[in-house]
C-alpha cells in the first residue's frame, strides 16, 4: 500500500483535473461506472472499486468483463455496505460468497473499523430517522482512512453542482433532485475523518465545487500523466448479465420466502421422488 491515494467520484471535475497536484506515486479508488470514461483519467490500474447494493450484481459483473477483455486492472470490488441501514440484507450477505467469490463486504473489511463514525451513522439511522445517505466517493474516503492512507487527493466529487451530475452524459439515473444525497452529510463526515484520524485531505480539480470545503493541493510535482484515449477494442457501454443468471440471481431472494418455499418445494417433490428411484444405490 502506498501513502497516497486518489478517490475519484464521476462529477464533470474528472476531466480538469490538475496532475502537477498528485504525487508521483499513488493508489487509486473508483466508484460506481467510472468505465464509462473516454479516456483514462487516473489509468488502467485501480486499488479498489466502489459499488451500491442494488447494482452490484450486475456491476460486479461488468467488472469482470472489463478486467478480462484488459481494460482495467482491480484489485479489489467493494460492495458499499453498512451496519444498521443494510441488517435487512441477510439473503445478501449469506449468498455474497457464492455470487461474488472475488468481491469484498466494505463494512467488514473497511469501514467495521471506523468503530465511531459506524457507530454515529447507526444512531442517526436507527433514532433519527435519517434518509441522507453519503456518497460512493466519500464512502471511499471512509475506507481509505480505514486503509492506513495519510494523504487523500480527491477528484470528481462535485456534488452534482456542475450541470451534469456525471462525466458522461449517456447515463440516466440522476440523483440531483433526490434526497437520498446531501453535500452537508459528506463535508460533516469528511471533516470528521480529518480531525479523528488526522489525515489531509485535498482537491486536485481547479474548478471543483468541493473547493470551497476542502484546501486545493498546494505542492507542485514532477507528474506529468496525460489521459489516454481509451483503445478500439476497449468496452464502451454497460453490459448486463443474461436474463437467465438475473432470474437464478433474483430466485434467492423469492425462496427466502417461507410460503413460497414451501409451495416449491411441494411442486418439486414428484421429480425428486422419479430422480431418486431412478438411480442404482452406490456407497
Amino acid at each position: 500500500m502506498k501513502e497516497a491515494v486518489v478517490v475519484a467520484g464521476n462529477g464533470p471535475s474528472i476531466e480538469e483535473i490538475d496532475y502537477s497536484l498528485l504525487p508521483l506515486d499513488y493508489d487509486v479508488f473508483r466508484c460506481n461506472h467510472f468505465y464509462l470514461e473516454e479516456k483514462y483519467y487516473l489509468g488502467r490500474k485501480i486499488k479498489a472499486s466502489f459499488f451500491i447494493i442494488r447494482e452490484f450484481f450486475e456491476q460486479y459483473y461488468m467488472m469482470q468483463k472489463l478486467i478480462q477483455n484488459g481494460d482495467y486492472e482491480c484489485e479489489n470490488i467493494v460492495c458499499k455496505m453498512y451496519n444498521f441501514q443494510d441488517r435487512k440484507e441477510k439473503i445478501f450477505r449469506e449468498n455474497f460468497k457464492y455470487f461474488f467469490p472475488l468481491a469484498t463486504n466494505g463494512y467488514d473489511v473497511y469501514f467495521s473499523k471506523l468503530t465511531e463514525l459506524s457507530a454515529i451513522i447507526d444512531f442517526d439511522v436507527c433514532y433519527n430517522f435519517a434518509r441522507a445517505e453519503m456518497l460512493t466517493g466519500t464512502y471511499a474516503i471512509c475506507c481509505a482512512v480505514a486503509c492506513g492512507y495519510k494523504k487523500i487527493y480527491i477528484a470528481g466529487m462535485d456534488f452534482y453542482e456542475q450541470g451534469n451530475s456525471h462525466f458522461y452524459s449517456t447515463y440516466k439515473y440522476d440523483l440531483k433532485s433526490s434526497n437520498i444525497h446531501h453535500k452537508n452529510k459528506d463535508i460533516e463526515i469528511i471533516r470528521f475523518l480529518q480531525k479523528k484520524y488526522n489525515v489531509k485531505i485535498y482537491s486536485i480539480c481547479p474548478r471543483s465545487p468541493i473547493n470551497e470545503f476542502i484546501s486545493l493541493a498546494k505542492d507542485i510535482n514532477n507528474n506529468t500523466y496525460n489521459p489516454m484515449a481509451k483503445p478500439q477494442e476497449a468496452i464502451k457501454t454497460k453490459l448486463f448479465p443474461s436474463e437467465k443468471a438475473i432470474k437464478r440471481y433474483k430466485k434467492m431472494y423469492l425462496l427466502s420466502n417461507s410460503f413460497v418455499k414451501f409451495v416449491y418445494d411441494v411442486l418439486k417433490t414428484p421429480s425428486v421422488i422419479k430422480k431418486y428411484f431412478s438411480k442404482k444405490y452406490s456407497r
